[in-house]
């Protein structure tokens, strides 16, 4: 994509992997997402900002920047909090030893995870094992 080329190659990185995830990583629990103010943060402006700008303004400094690319920004969104959902509920199922961590490795190889969503997981294994 060469509208990423501007963003640090980790941000590159993530955002691909997210966009290939769409289909697979898609339940994040959320209908629709909303500022501690009760406002949606996905607006719709056709002289907006694209939507992997939106994005990158919401997720790295927490502004909502209006996009013309409403979709692509909820696609986002979406597979992100998903990914996020879906490390604690393996980082719980490694605190209760259900899930092993060849299995895990086996889940990150499968959907071609980068090393940050293992290591996340294995983090905050650390954590549940405290409440556990």
């Amino acid at each position: 994509m060469k509208n990423l080329k501007k963003y640090n190659k980790n941000f590159q990185r993530d955002v691909k992997w997210y966009l290939s995830m769409r289909n697979i990583l898609n339940f994040d629990g959320c209908s629709e997402y909303i500022n501690k103010k009760g406002k949606s943060i996905i607006i719709y402006d056709k002289n907006g900002v694209n939507g992997i700008e939106a994005f990158f303004q919401y997720d790295s400094n927490g502004i909502i920047k209006p996009t013309k690319h409403v979709n692509l920004l909820y696609t986002l969104l979406k597979v992100k909090g998903s990914v996020n959902l879906h490390i604690k509920m393996y980082s719980e199922d490694r605190a209760k030893n259900i899930l092993s961590l060849s299995e895990l490795k086996e889940l990150s190889e499968t959907f071609k995870a980068p090393e940050w969503f293992y290591l996340s997981v294995e983090k905050q294994k650390l954590k549940y094992k405290q409440i556990i």
